[in-house]
């Protein structure tokens, strides 16, 4: 028998900062999983590409649907429905995309429906193996290679974050990278050109790494980087120079790592998944350097397999006007080992003034466990 629990906070507000005028709700996708609770469990209802052997470790949306890599009895992107979870098709010619220490890992998908996968490719590996970036025009496509070469500054690359922004020639890539010794920020991507250019920044932080477990395009154009620790890294680049805006402090967790920026009904909001329990977690970002809690869930169920490589994706989907000064967006996180799981947030219209307040917003809360 399973047992829900909402647990609400009072609204707190962030001085001088826009914030919603009610709170914010999160609600598990009630038909997403064969159990219809919100949480498509590694291995549930026989599906075997989505397990605890480490072989998930990137997924996004578009076009309406989820695309999931996996690497279980070969490569492939999978497509799953974003409403129910199941499986709809596969990416053509995912299977044969066979160069680099996994030939598939990571996805993204720009505004114009283009979806784009990177493989991995370790430093170890660099010599014999370049660097892919690969896309198709839209899921009935089949791939062409939009960049072949060395990894960017000779790192391990591709391994833990992809972010997408824009469309078209204006699309650009992120991804963050390890194992270099002279490079302490991340790679760029023009998929049009061709072209890759390494970000770095003069002093630290940001750190070696800071980009390689958690990244996404914040606010016009800036990436945000998050290897733990609660060190969201933002910044700005201009060709290979980037800027260090600054260290955001109000992130909860020490495990909060893949997350993804949005903005819906004129809220500019952040969410993070914890590689530790997957605890979900929507912040204001309204302020990026002073993040507020504005809400929290977690699907899950029982004892959960490791995610001991801290990898996994976290993806927003379809906003939808509800005509009463509210939106709601869906929200799908990705925790390697611990399955995907899909939320309904509801997003007031936020509010601007002089609010006098501390640190935190709101917090709801979705604890279930086994009774």
């Amino acid at each position: 028998m399973k047992k829900i629990t909402c647990l609400t906070l009072a609204a707190v507000a962030l001085a001088s900062a826009p914030l919603a005028q009610a709170q914010l709700t999160m609600t598990p996708m009630a038909t997403f999983s064969p159990n219809n609770d919100g949480w498509l469990a590694p291995s549930e209802g026989g599906y075997g590409f989505l397990g605890i052997a480490n072989l998930e470790r990137g997924m996004a949306y578009g076009n309406g649907e989820l695309y999931l890599v996996s690497r279980n009895g070969g490569n492939s992107v999978r497509r799953l429905s974003s409403t129910t979870g199941a499986e709809v098709g596969t990416l053509a010619g995912a299977s044969g995309l066979l160069v680099g220490t996994f030939g598939v890992n990571k996805v993204g998908v720009s505004t114009d429906g283009t979806i784009y996968v990177a493989n991995l490719v370790s430093s170890a590996s660099a010599a014999g193996s370049p660097f892919r970036v690969y896309s198709w025009a839209n899921p009935a496509a089949t791939p062409i290679t939009n960049y072949s070469g060395a990894p960017i500054n000779a790192a391990r690359i591709g391994d833990s974050t992809l972010a997408v922004s824009g469309t078209g020639a204006g699309t650009r890539l992120a991804t963050g990278f390890t194992g270099s010794v002279t490079n302490n920020g991340y790679g760029i991507v023009d998929p049009t050109a061709g072209t890759t250019t390494a970000v770095g920044f003069v002093g630290t932080p940001p750190v070696l790494g800071d980009f390689r477990l958690g990244l996404t395009f914040g606010t016009a154009g800036q990436v945000w980087g998050n290897q733990g620790s609660q060190t969201l890294r933002e910044t700005s680049f201009s060709g290979a120079a980037g800027t260090l805006l600054g260290t955001a402090t109000g992130l909860v967790s020490i495990a909060e790592r893949p997350m993804s920026f949005a903005t819906v009904n004129g809220l500019n909001i952040l969410a993070t998944i914890s590689t530790g329990d997957s605890f979900v977690r929507v912040y204001d970002a309204s302020n990026p350097l002073v993040l507020a809690l504005l809400g929290s869930g977690n699907n899950t169920l029982g004892a959960l397999t490791a995610n001991g490589n801290a990898t996994g994706d976290v993806a927003w989907g379809a906003q939808t006007d509800n005509g009463n000064g509210t939106t709601t967006v869906q929200l799908y996180t990705l925790s390697s080992n611990q399955g995907i799981q899909a939320f309904n947030v509801v997003v007031p219209e936020p509010a601007t003034g002089a609010l006098v307040g501390v640190g935190l917003s709101a917090l709801v809360a979705f604890r279930r466990s086994r009774k």
